[in-house]
């Protein structure tokens, strides 16, 4: 639910690399702000804490700044003062200059989450007599009508009717907002994809598109758990089912208490250093010196893969890889093309990935050792001594990462006279006619913001595409 957009340098990197000055800092700005809707709590000053500039207040989407978890905004500041260092003070992440530890914003109104079904799908489907939506209905296919001279799509297929299968058909075109994970296998069911992984499927190509399903990128992330000697987490909430049923009937009752927050107010973005060695092999990813590495977020409870211990009170430095070069694919399964996907997430393939969580992890423990953080006695819940070598570090980050779910790229963006990926600067599925993707699929670089604000950004900006604004 973290809201954040990125750096000015990584959208004008976009925009060049699909000669398209529509995905640039600069045009999607206004609709960054067109889709946002800031909160400005009532009676609570949070001067300082944001840049007004830098949002909108009358879009779909509700954020604001986090504002529990009290114990935790003076260590964490004072910290951060007493580290120095990358732990300079950055009032609003969403200004388009990222680097800096700052306030978090989240996507949530009123005590609920501000999403896509809630502010755009549901609204839409009350005011709009020309919008149907149909659940619990999974599709299994794009149809085209012709392959000749191009293939043009024509038809949706999903299970019903008295055949098994049932079409919907399209006057202009169709348009797949399936996510990352979810467009890949649908185009190569409907005949798009590569040519090996259709025929050993048994499905007829309608058009070989070889790099549908490959770029996948992911945010991977990693956690170091501290006990406290504070109550103030939310470790009890995961222990305690009276309480938690206690919370959540009050969240069903009126939006209120701790299910209509969430457990992170902070949240940081650096750099590796301009001299680290790994550059001496590998270059920078970023587009330029704004462009962060590396993530930190504080969280007000046990954040690890191991389990949650029976006692104690824990907070988490919880780390994602801002711009990974690690590179992933998802497969059609040749025995079950209609079942799961197979999912080569890629992580830590490169050398130049865990680099930068060495570094990253390393600049966490040392933050937690400032003295603002001995009042409350915060100790280290895994071994601190791996630390100390290369090999042992690397070896826990391999044990411990997990995925951030922020995975992009796999229908890949491209110029108009570029020769790979998958879809034009206008959404349109190259080679085909009729069919859009618009969804973080088609993201060429993964952003260094948690994606969903962008990909509302995007799809505001598919939207005026869409009707040739």
């Amino acid at each position: 639910m973290v809201y954040s957009h990125g750096y000015a340098g990584e959208y004008d990197k976009f925009a060049a690399s699909v000669k398209d000055d529509g995905f640039s800092w600069a045009k999607l700005l206004p609709y960054m702000r067109k889709n946002e809707a800031f909160q400005v709590p009532t009676g609570v000053n949070i001067t300082g804490k944001f840049d007004p500039n830098s949002h909108g207040f009358t879009g779909a989407i509700g954020t604001e700044i986090h504002s529990n978890n009290a114990w935790l905004f003076q260590p964490i500041l004072d910290a951060a003062a007493q580290t120095g260092g990358t732990f300079t003070y950055n009032q609003d992440y969403n200004s388009g200059s990222m680097l800096g530890i700052g306030w978090q914003q989240t996507a949530i109104k009123a005590g609920q989450r501000s999403s896509a079904a809630a502010a755009y799908v549901n609204k839409q489907s009350h005011e709009r007599k020309n919008l149907d939506v149909l659940v619990n209905t999974l599709v299994n296919r794009v149809v085209a009508n012709s392959t000749q001279p191009r293939p043009k799509i024509t038809a949706v297929e999903f299970p019903g009717g008295k055949n098994g299968t049932m079409q919907v058909h399209a006057r202009k075109e169709v348009i797949i907002s399936t996510g990352t994970m979810n467009t890949p296998p649908l185009l190569m069911r409907s005949g798009l994809g590569p040519e090996d992984q259709l025929k050993a499927a048994g499905i007829q190509t309608v058009l070989a598109i070889p790099h549908i399903g490959q770029n996948l990128i992911d945010h991977i992330m990693i956690g170091l758990p501290y006990q406290v000697n504070t109550t103030e987490t939310d470790d009890e909430i995961t222990r305690n089912t009276t309480l938690r049923q206690t919370l959540l009937d009050q969240w069903r009752k009126d939006h209120t208490g701790r299910y209509a927050e969430v457990s992170d107010s902070h949240i940081k973005f650096s750099r590796i250093p301009e001299s680290a060695s790994i550059f001496s092999t590998v270059a920078d990813p970023t587009a330029s010196k704004e462009g962060p590495h590396y993530e930190q977020l504080i969280n007000n409870n046990w954040v690890f893969n191991d389990p949650l211990p029976e006692t104690g009170y824990f907070m988490t430095m919880l780390h994602f890889l801002s711009s990974p070069i690690s590179h992933g694919s998802i497969r059609l399964n040749p025995s079950d093309p209609n079942g799961m996907a197979l999912i080569d997430p890629g992580y830590l393939n490169e050398d130049f990935d865990v680099f930068v969580l060495r570094t990253a992890l390393r600049e966490s423990i040392q933050y937690m050792r400032a003295p603002a953080w001995q009042k409350f006695n915060a100790t280290p819940h895994f071994d601190v001594t791996v630390a100390d070598n290369d090999d042992t570090l690397t070896e826990f980050i391999r044990n411990y990462v997990g995925g951030g779910v922020h995975c992009v790229g796999t229908a890949r963006m491209v110029s108009h006279d570029s020769t790979d990926g998958v879809v034009g600067p206008d959404f349109k599925v190259k080679g085909v006619d009729g069919l859009r993707v618009v969804d973080a699929s088609v993201i060429p670089y993964i952003p260094s913001g948690h994606t969903m604000a962008v990909v509302y950004a995007l799809a505001e900006r598919a939207s005026d595409v869409i009707k040739g604004v």
